[in-house]
């Protein structure tokens, strides 16, 4: 059974390889046969079990594929792990900001920016829009339309995923710009090609890094343990046919993976440089606040033979305003701030 279970997996896998001529060279026809490899491996293997080399062929595999096929679990499993808002954060940030911040392009994303864009504008003058997409992935290209229909203003032929371009519908009254698109090497699938549509319809920068180049259709083939195998079977294209590969941003910020997720936890910590991470909560600024009473003080300057006889200030005991030290972040709202400028709406 494992034997068969190899083998279908090996024919399936490899059907995929032999059109998808941007995977690396360790695919190409100079490479060692896999079954040749691994029947070699079964047969002279010391220590280690059929089950033990098909879990590592298997996990191999994947690997190699970097995300174009993946397990993705029982069905029951998939709904459980994926449960929960598609988006995660919503906020205005330097008083006029609207930061959101989206986990899943999916069916359930348009109402949920839409309600969060409706609840802080009616308590906030929204200068522009930051919208997060990094690590952020998703398979529902409808949906990634229907988002962009938020921001889009006019009508034009947006993605196409294998049965002809979907066209915008742009919302009666979409959420005004500027918009700040932030992308990283994480952002994938359906939140890639989201980012992709809002650049070619003109309604937003793209900020950060380039994007995982997995902005693809998927299909999911049922497994005899019960897991799924989720192949990208379609790639998403533009309106006018053009694949959609990786994203490279319109204005590049480098920062890595680690260093982002960091400051999506907290996006005011201070990350040093030498392996160190002094980590500042959002509410915490104890560390920048000098604490030396007026007592403490006077005796300082008498220490240091200075005059007392004028009056000693009292040092303010609030805490300095808190910066945000997230460059990808910062980088979209000094755009927002300058456009915001030249438009004549002064922060």
């Amino acid at each position: 059974m494992i034997r068969r279970f190899l083998d279908l997996l090996v024919l399936t896998l490899a059907g995929f390889l032999a059109t998808n001529d941007s995977l690396h060279a360790g695919a190409t026809n100079a490479a060692p046969d896999f079954q040749q490899v691994y029947e070699l491996l079964r047969a002279n293997l010391a220590g280690m079990s059929d089950t033990e080399l098909n879990s590592a062929a298997v996990e191999g595999l994947l690997k190699q594929l970097h995300g174009r096929a993946t397990l993705v679990g029982s069905p029951a499993e998939t709904t459980t792990s994926q449960s929960g808002p598609e988006l995660i954060k919503s906020a205005v940030l330097e008083s006029n900001v609207l930061y959101l911040r989206v986990r899943e392009v999916g069916n359930g994303l348009v109402d949920q920016l839409a309600a969060a864009y409706r609840q802080l504008a009616a308590t906030n003058k929204i200068a522009g829009v930051a919208l997060d997409l990094r690590f952020a992935g998703g398979n529902d290209c409808t949906a990634a339309v229907a988002t962009a229909d938020l921001f889009v203003t006019k009508k034009m032929p947006l993605l196409e995923w294998g049965n002809g371009a979907e066209d915008s519908q742009p919302a009666k009254k979409p959420i005004p710009g500027p918009l700040m698109v932030l992308v990283n090497g994480e952002t994938r699938g359906a939140a890639e090609a989201l980012a992709a549509a809002l650049r070619e319809a003109d309604a937003g920068l793209i900020i950060g890094n380039p994007t995982a180049g997995l902005a693809m259709t998927t299909r999911d083939f049922l497994l005899k343990n019960g897991e799924r195998l989720r192949i990208a079977t379609n790639p998403v294209r533009l309106g006018d046919g053009v694949v959609i590969s990786r994203v490279s941003p319109d204005v590049a910020v480098t920062v890595s993976l680690g260093d982002e997720r960091a400051y999506l936890k907290n996006p005011y910590a201070t990350l040093a440089q030498n392996d160190q991470a002094i980590a500042i909560g959002t509410n915490d600024f104890r560390t920048f606040v000098d604490h030396m009473s007026e007592a403490d003080l006077v005796r300082q300057k008498l220490k240091d033979g200075e005059d007392i006889g004028a009056s000693v200030p009292v040092r303010s005991k609030s805490p300095p305003k808190p910066v945000i030290q997230d460059p990808v972040l910062a980088r979209a709202l000094d755009l927002i701030k300058g456009l915001a400028i030249v438009r004549g709406s002064r922060l």
